[in-house]
């Protein structure tokens, strides 16, 4: 099991920092904030407050004081703060998470179709996770007795639903996304690779010991493909609204509009909430026994909550009474 406890801890650390960070205003623009909303705070710091009297009049003013800046400077180092990448570099994250999903998902038919478990030792030439198992075995002490002789089948179709999702967002991020002079912070990135590189397995790593999986209950699955196909069609429609209108904005040279249509009567962020129901679903389809992904769909909800809280408010002020005033962030009528 100690592959699945370090795939939690990654989620975990993932979700506290983006807590911490949020929490002050100075990590929140280096280190959370990205695309537009990054834009924005960059502007403001360089504005001058107008008839703020001290330090905590700037904060309320939106932080524009040179006291911020101070702050900063003292704690995080000014060249690593502006280490950025843009924004369209989205698509390496799909590359590698495409690349390891497809990896693991060959490796478990492999290990499936064989059916190997009294031969595990003579059968890691064919069967990575089968090479790592046996790696734990000698290296940490883990007893063998306590893996499965194969995992059960519905693994391959989690593992599926993952490799289709991830997919679509890399043809829609290299394909359908304009490319825009919007940034982010480069530990972004670094996230956004390990994220990929964990998630496939996060998906199935449970599955590998005992006690093994037992077949998920019919409804589960029904239930599971429905909300999936649900999620995956109408994030397509969100993230088609949002391309079609940045590439407007772009030939016209005009800025943002508020994004209307599909699920975006609702919430400002509809591609996230979508997010979250994908993983939810994928879950659910393996008859709720992956543990392991329950702590990335947390980390999902942490990080996408933390992002569309942001987006809201940038809506809301740059929009004001033209914005919705019924939309939620991510949650419909809720939140």
């Amino acid at each position: 099991m100690h592959l699945a406890y370090f795939i939690r801890s990654v989620y975990a650390f993932f979700a506290l920092l983006a807590l911490v960070f949020e929490a002050f205003p100075w990590t929140r623009d280096t280190f959370v904030k990205y695309g537009k909303t990054r834009e924005e705070a960059k502007e403001e710091a360089a504005e001058p407050v107008q008839g703020a009297s001290d330090s905590s009049t700037a904060s309320i003013a939106g932080n524009r004081d040179s006291g911020k800046h101070s702050e900063s400077a003292s704690i995080v180092p000014q060249w690593f703060a502006q280490m950025t990448v843009p924004k369209h570099t989205f698509s390496h994250f799909y590359i590698f998470g495409t690349i390891c999903s497809a990896l693991v998902t060959l490796d478990i038919i492999n290990w499936v179709k064989g059916q190997s478990g009294s031969q595990l030792p003579e059968a890691t030439a064919k069967c990575f996770i089968q090479l790592y198992i046996s790696w734990e075995q000698r290296i940490l002490g883990s007893d063998l007795a306590t893996v499965v002789s194969f995992p059960h089948k519905i693994t391959v179709l989690a593992l599926t639903m993952c490799n289709v999702h991830i997919m679509l967002r890399l043809k829609e991020s290299v394909y359908d996304q304009p490319a825009t002079k919007a940034r982010m912070h480069i530990s972004q990135y670094a996230v956004g690779i390990i994220y990929y590189a964990v998630t496939p397995l996060a998906v199935v790593v449970d599955s590998f010991y005992r006690p093994a999986w037992k077949s998920p209950p019919v409804w589960a699955v029904i239930a599971g493909l429905a909300a999936y196909t649900y999620a995956s069609v109408h994030q397509w429609r969100c993230h088609h609204i949002l391309y079609n209108l940045r590439t407007k904005s772009l030939r016209e040279d005009s800025g943002y509009v508020v994004p209307t249509g599909d699920l975006f009567a609702y919430v400002a962020c509809p591609h996230f909430l979508c997010e979250i129901l994908v993983y939810v679903a994928i879950w659910m389809v393996t008859g709720f026994q992956a543990t392991t992904l329950l702590w990335n769909i947390g980390w999902i909800i942490t990080g996408l909550s933390i992002t569309a809280s942001e987006s809201h408010q940038w809506y809301k002020r740059t929009f004001g009474d033209k914005y919705p005033r019924n939309r939620r962030a991510l949650v419909p009528f809720i939140w």
